[in-house]
């Protein structure tokens, strides 16, 4: 049995979870184990489908509130339980706690994978990723990415595009179901004449959330059908939900909150906008393609996500809002869901190669 101990989830059900998830449910269990380290002591999102397929958690103090009593506690975990290979989800390299522990272990692998293309917010955060990114670089571990911007922002030449791991879903789960749409959109007393826009993720800076409703503003001017629809929440939800008020939009906005999973509420949808500052190989956006949603992203956003030849990238600058605006409204006179999805984002496929891959670091 080949153990994993994955490093670096949240018990916020974002994308770096749901990725870890989708592919625990479709490895061979019987020859690979993932297990998992909570290094912040307050859980891990997805907990109760982690112990059903037969994964461990393992918990630290909080690694910022108590440093010492943590990298005791991951020490004596890693030392107890003789993993084969660490594998770290990084959205960057400001925290390095996790590696240069695992460096220390004998017969450990390590695995460092980037899942973003920059650093997200916090001028300590920052810092710290300026500083340690070229030390990262030199260690002797596995360099992985979820797509080359990715990869190439955090490893640079030593990034080796084989070692791209694809955010594969279950793509059967996110297919467009004509039935599910209506009993999605009438549990919102939608009418079949409103056209929904609509975004899922962390109410976080990075993801440029208040443009959303910039773009709602013009395409009102085109239609008063239009509604926005939101999967997700934390961070700045309050103050996006003050300003919906404030523009006297509420009639127009409807809020599914935080869910652990956002398939259903792709269906209610009529197309799909992610207007992030910048995004590694963003999730949703392999989601929202399955789908067969019309998909809208920043021009910052690496083309490589446009996997089916549904995403127009456009500017996302505030006096670009009528320009999304008049590129939605244009696209949504085809009603067709129906799309070219390519089989290594669909995770029967892409576990396959992780398993392989795994393998092939301890011989």
């Amino acid at each position: 049995m080949l153990r994993i101990l994955h490093v670096g989830l949240s018990v916020n059900p974002g994308g770096v979870e749901n990725f870890v998830l989708n592919y625990h449910r479709n490895i061979n269990t019987d020859i690979i184990q993932f297990d998992y380290l909570d290094i912040y002591g307050d859980g891990i999102a997805f907990s109760e489908d982690i112990k059903s397929l037969g994964g461990h958690i393992y918990s630290l103090p909080h690694y910022k509130n108590h440093p010492f009593l943590a990298m005791k506690a991951f020490k004596n975990i890693l030392w107890e339980h003789k993993f084969d290979i660490m594998h770290i989800h990084m959205q960057s390299a400001a925290n390095l706690m996790p590696v240069m522990i695992g460096l220390k272990q004998k017969d450990i692998v390590i695995i460092c994978h980037s899942h973003s293309s920059a650093t997200p917010n916090g001028l300590l955060r920052k810092i710290l990723n300026q500083v340690n990114r070229p030390i990262i670089r030199k260690f002797d571990i596995c360099k992985w990415a979820c797509g080359n911007r990715a990869g190439e922002w955090m490893w640079g030449k030593d990034f080796k595009e084989n070692d791209m791991i694809a955010n594969a879903i279950e793509y059967d789960l996110y297919q467009y179901n004509e039935t599910v749409r209506k009993q999605v959109r009438e549990s919102l007393s939608m009418t079949d004449h409103e056209k929904v826009v609509g975004f899922v993720g962390r109410f976080g800076e990075e993801k440029n959330i208040f443009f959303l409703i910039d773009v709602l503003i013009e395409l009102l001017k085109i239609s008063p059908d239009y509604k926005l629809l939101t999967v997700g929440g934390n961070d700045l939800y309050d103050q996006f939900r003050y300003k919906i008020k404030r523009e006297k939009l509420e009639k127009h906005y409807y809020s599914a909150g935080i869910q652990l999973s956002a398939r259903e509420w792709y269906q209610a949808m009529d197309a799909f906008l992610l207007p992030s500052y910048f995004e590694g190989f963003p999730m949703v956006g392999v989601e929202a393609q399955a789908s067969g949603l019309p998909c809208f992203f920043s021009d910052r956003i690496s083309k490589e996500i446009n996997i089916s030849g549904s995403v127009k990238f456009l500017p996302i600058g505030k006096e670009n809002a009528v320009v999304w605006a008049k590129a939605i409204d244009k696209s949504l006179t085809s009603q067709e869901r129906d799309v070219s999805f390519p089989d290594e984002y669909i995770i029967e496929f892409a576990a396959k190669h992780i398993e392989q891959k795994y393998e092939s670091l301890i011989g």
